[in-house]
């Protein structure tokens, strides 16, 4: 069983999407095996700044 990021319980892209969406998001990156893809991941453990509105498949949310 893979176990969920580090990062989940603080990062902030969630607040911006509805419970059912995050969820769909949650269970493949946070939660499941796509963790070492996630692009928000990647930026913040080589010390960079991520984007407030980059979702974890690189690409950006549009509001």
């Amino acid at each position: 069983m893979t176990q969920d990021c580090k990062y989940l319980q603080k990062c902030p892209i969630w607040q911006k999407f509805s419970t059912s969406l995050s969820h769909v998001w949650i269970k493949s990156y946070c939660q499941g095996n796509k963790q070492d893809l996630c692009a928000r991941k990647k930026l913040k453990e080589a010390g960079k700044e991520v984007p407030a509105l980059l979702l974890p498949n690189g690409s950006s949310l549009d509001v």
